[in-house]
């Protein structure tokens, strides 16, 4: 399978710039839909289906909500909200959710998840590109404080389900572990930082395509309070569910 994924050094900055500029000054410049992904995920209402989750999370939220004016706050959350989105769409990723101050995406792993990971771990990467470059400058230049952001990531099996009888308008949703451990983990992230649950770190590791990505990024072990972080690991019953930091070497 190829994968169609853009990357952060093809994406025109300062087209994104002057996008971030008009819609500090004018409001939203992009349609922010979750539309595509509803279909995508009726046509697998009541299965199992493999999807990687990612939460992109402001962090300090509540600060900032407190410190400044309610337009001020809603216009920087939704200047991020609408760069993660337009980012989201190059790597294949569907925005599920927009929820406060955090969009939750999905990557579909049915046919290929070792490359559904690497879109999303790929996509993590070009986020904090387009904050650190695009989004903190414009917003200082506008008076407004500069963000940093949580990201987790989980993987695996998750139920689809509808909230009504109609496939066509009732609610659609997804229950499973994946999308708890993807907000458990963007909870214990720092600033900056992109945690990873343990099932995107084996399908990396058992997968030959994804030698490459490796040998360009590390996923470390990270050391969690075993007093606090009580999760089982999916794997093995003995452990607790590992989680890892993705670094570029």
């Amino acid at each position: 399978m190829v994968q169609n994924s853009i990357n952060i050094n093809s994406i025109d900055l300062s087209e994104v710039r002057a996008r971030v500029a008009k819609t500090l000054m004018d409001g939203l410049q992009l349609d922010m839909s979750t539309q595509d992904c509803a279909k995508l995920l009726r046509r697998q209402v009541n299965t199992k289906t493999n999807l990687v989750i990612m939460f992109v999370d402001i962090n300090n939220s509540t600060e900032f909500s407190l410190s400044l004016e309610d337009r001020k706050f809603a216009l920087m959350v939704q200047v991020f909200a609408q760069e993660i989105s337009n980012i989201v769409f190059g790597y294949d990723g569907y925005v599920f959710k927009y929820e406060g101050d955090a969009v939750i995406i999905l990557f579909p792993a049915m046919y290929d998840e070792a490359l559904a990971c690497r879109n999303a771990l790929n996509c993590s990467m070009a986020i904090l590109e387009i904050v650190t470059q695009v989004i903190n400058p414009a917003f200082k230049s506008a008076d407004l404080p500069e963000i940093t952001v949580k990201i987790g990531l989980a993987s695996g099996q998750t139920l689809v389900v509808v909230y009504g009888r109609s496939l066509v308008r009732s609610h659609v949703d997804i229950v499973g572990s994946s999308i708890s451990m993807a907000s458990k983990i963007t909870a214990i992230a720092k600033p900056n930082q992109v945690l990873v649950g343990e099932q995107v770190y084996n399908v990396l590791l058992s997968s030959a395509d994804s030698k490459s990505f490796l040998e360009k990024n590390k996923l470390v072990k990270v050391k969690l309070d075993q007093a606090k972080w009580k999760y089982q690991s999916r794997s093995s019953a003995e452990h607790k569910y590992e989680v890892y930091e993705l670094l570029r070497i």
